[in-house]
């Protein structure tokens, strides 16, 4: 299971005592998932779930809310990811009762419309705000999150994907509010909200809140960072150890040329002693030939630089 269904469970799993942030919770899964219809003169209400514990929460919560009992909760494939959806439907009088009271439906000029504003009197308390959020995270969440070491080359995002641009811009809008900062933009026919810092991400999960995800996404970032710096250490050594390998070639190169031009002999004998060693020991590193010449490693980095300025010179 992905660290974001991890999220989604703790949340479904997280008590709600009062009625009003049961009614936000709910409230902001149709937002999410609802879909509206009408078929036959009367009002319809498909609601899909990805999951079927989402699935058998809503249907609780609709038996516990409105004494609605679920009659079935089909299942239908979503192709495009290749997923089963689990459908709950409400059809009738009973669907217009429900979708009122969450105001999801209104009266407008005396007439019944779709209410446009997400954040209204249902959300207007933050522990229904932030119910709200929740019950939307879990119907339309996504993203991915770097787990193990098959995640260090993954980035971090977090998404909330809105078929309308208003409840998008509302929700970023209700976030920032509360210290989270989201961005958004169009992905075909969908307005994202999304975040793709780690610590942004753990500021929206402590705002729903989501403590023990919280403390996962933390324990995971530090495992991420601890390979990232020892794959960024493992590169620094190994791009160290192709520097010590070019210059010591070039180092033994020059003496090479040195010897079958005018020959090690015509060197002072400090150079001389530096030519031979380095000849001797192509693989020692600038502190070993160093230790071993008796010498320090400036005064020896400075007598090679002077045999490849000699050689050069040939």
């Amino acid at each position: 299971m992905s660290f974001l269904n991890d999220v989604k469970t703790e949340i479904i799993n997280k008590p709600i005592k009062d009625r009003h942030c049961k009614l936000a919770f709910l409230a902001g899964v149709i937002r999410g998932a609802g879909t509206l219809y009408e078929k036959d003169g009367e009002l319809g209400l498909d609601i899909r779930t990805g999951g079927e514990e989402l699935a058998m929460f809503v249907t609780t919560q609709l038996s516990n809310l409105f004494n609605y009992q679920v009659r079935e909760v089909s299942v239908s494939e979503d192709r495009l990811n290749k997923k089963d959806k689990f459908v709950i439907s409400i059809v009738g009088e009973r669907a217009l009762e429900i979708l009122e009271e969450l105001e999801v439906i209104i009266e407008k000029d005396e007439e019944l419309a779709v209410n446009l504003k997400f954040y209204d009197a249902l959300t207007s308390k933050e522990c229904c705000l932030k119910s709200f959020i929740r019950g939307l995270f879990v119907a339309i969440g996504n993203g991915t999150i770097p787990e193990g070491d098959s995640g260090v080359n993954t980035g971090y995002h977090l998404e909330l994907v809105f078929s309308h641009y208003t409840p998008a811009l509302e929700t970023s809008e209700k976030l920032a509010e509360h210290g989270v900062l989201t961005k958004i933009t169009r992905r075909r026919e969908n307005y994202i909200v999304y975040i793709k810092s780690a610590e942004e991400i753990k500021d929206f999960l402590a705002f729903l809140p989501a403590p023990v995800s919280v403390l996962k996404l933390m324990d995971l970032m530090i495992t991420r960072e601890i390979s990232n710096n020892s794959n960024r250490q493992k590169n620094c050594d190994l791009g160290n150890l192709n520097k010590q390998v070019e210059a010591s070639a070039k180092q033994v190169d020059a003496v090479n040329k040195i010897m079958q031009t005018i020959g090690l002999e015509t060197l002072k004998p400090d150079l001389y002693k530096v030519a031979v060693a380095r000849k001797e020991n192509p693989e020692f590193t600038l502190l070993e030939l160093a230790e071993e010449l008796g010498v320090t490693k400036s005064c020896l980095n400075h007598r090679l630089r002077k045999l490849v300025y000699i050689a050069n010179e040939l």
